[in-house]
Parts: C-alpha cells; sequence; structure tokens
C-alpha cells in the first residue's frame, strides 16, 4: 500500500517525532489522561466506520484510524514514562502461552470460558 507523506523513518524514529509533536503543542504537560483517553474513544469509533466500508477506501481509512489510535497511544505512554515497546513486551509475555479458543471470531482465555 502507498502511504502519502510516508519518509521512510524507522518505528522508534517514527515514535521519537510523534512525542516530539506532542511537546511542541504542550499535549503531555498542557493535557491529561482522561483528555486522552477521550481522543482514543474518538480515534477507535472512526477505526469501526473505517471497517464497516466497502474498498477502495476502506483501506486507506483503516491505516488512517489505526496510525491516529497509534499517535494518542503514544501521548498517553509518554505522559505515563513507558514505552510502546515496553507495553507491547508486557502484553505479548502475557499472552505467549495463553490456551483458549476462538468464540464468535474472538480468543477467549481458557480461565474466562464458561462451560
Amino acid at each position: 500500500m502507498t502511504i502519502p507523506g510516508y519518509m521512510g523513518m524507522r518505528f522508534h524514529e517514527l515514535q521519537k517525532a510523534i512525542i516530539h509533536w506532542h511537546y511542541e503543542r504542550n499535549l503531555i504537560e498542557g493535557s491529561t489522561d482522561q483528555a486522552q483517553l477521550a481522543k482514543l474513544t474518538e480515534e477507535v469509533g472512526e477505526l469501526a466506520r473505517a471497517l464497516r466500508k466497502e474498498k477502495p477506501n476502506a483501506n486507506y481509512q483503516t491505516a488512517d484510524a489505526i496510525g491516529d489510535i497509534l499517535v494518542v497511544l503514544i501521548n498517553i505512554a509518554e505522559r505515563n514514562n513507558l514505552s510502546l515497546r515496553t507495553c507491547l513486551h508486557r502484553a505479548y509475555n502475557e499472552i505467549k502461552d495463553r490456551k483458549g479458543k476462538l468464540v464468535f471470531g474472538i480468543f477467549e482465555k481458557e480461565e474466562d470460558l464458561v462451560e
């Protein structure tokens, strides 16, 4: 997929640029986790709308929405002295050996399954 404005940055470079963008706009000190959570909810709604759409624009809109979600998650991580990498490592370590099954297209962990 061709991404307009993509400059070939590595993920960590892009993350640093986004953090810098947040600081330039006072979105770290001048905002709150609650405000950013509201923004994240808005962006997840945009993702939901994009996923309901038919091609050809749906793929671009889905990528845009996921990108917007990542921008907000980077903000929340930065204000809490975390990185997306740390958060992903923690999540992966929790799920890597998880047992369960697919229920209506969603993986349910064994301990949450109702018999």
